[in-house]
């Protein structure tokens, strides 16, 4: 008997990831891919190819695979959606699980894990990849950034590597203004007065590595 194929969208901003994450997928017969570039490219394909499995990068240009993943279970609750991300940290993790998602794994183990995870999600089960897990246990991680919405979130890690407002206006293709807007109200919400104070937030935070 033909097992029944698994229809999975991969959602990747860069061709050759999704390439190569389709190839792990297809050495096994009962997979049938479907592709996206955007998290805006994945909310409207799913309602046409229902996928049993969406697979999502979180860091995208545009509305972000964050937001995204608001939106799609928002509008979508019964979406099985497994993160696939170089961010393993903590509040990355967390806040990804926080919003309804069934699974995260790294980028870096991947391909050992992908379809282990994908089966997990298929019968109702989380999952973590391994380093994941390492990654939850070994940090003392609190609940702040999950007061954040989800742009302020992907600004805080911008700003916290380094970028500049006009660098993270053209990643999130956001104006200067907004980004800066964005800026203030992170700095009042978590009572910070300096780029300094706000870097190592984020390093406390497990949103970047020190």
């Amino acid at each position: 008997m033909t097992a029944q194929r698994i229809k999975v969208l991969l959602v990747d901003d860069h061709a050759v990831v999704r390439a190569g994450f389709r190839y792990l997928l297809q050495k096994r017969q009962n997979y049938e891919i479907c592709e996206a570039n955007t998290a805006e490219e994945a909310y409207s394909l799913y309602e046409k190819e229902l996928p049993d499995v969406v697979v999502l990068d979180i860091s995208m240009p545009g509305m972000g695979g964050m937001e995204g993943l608001r939106r799609l279970l928002r509008k979508h609750g019964q979406a099985r959606v497994l993160v696939l991300s170089m961010y393993d940290d903590p509040a990355y993790v967390s806040r990804a699980m926080k919003m309804g998602a069934m699974g995260y794994v790294s980028k870096n183990s991947a391909a050992e894990s992908l379809d282990q995870a994908i089966t997990h999600i298929m019968s109702g089960r989380q999952y973590f990849s391994p380093d994941i897990e390492g990654q939850m246990q070994d940090k003392d991680f609190d609940s702040v950034t999950l007061g954040l919405s989800t742009r302020e979130f992907e600004v805080l890690r911008l700003l916290a590597e380094g970028r500049t407002v006009g660098q993270i206006a053209a990643s999130l293709n956001l104006s200067p203004k907004t980004v800066s807007n964005h800026r203030s109200h992170l700095m009042n919400k978590l009572k910070l007065t300096s780029t300094a104070d706000l870097v190592r937030f984020a390093i406390r935070q497990g949103v970047i590595d020190a």
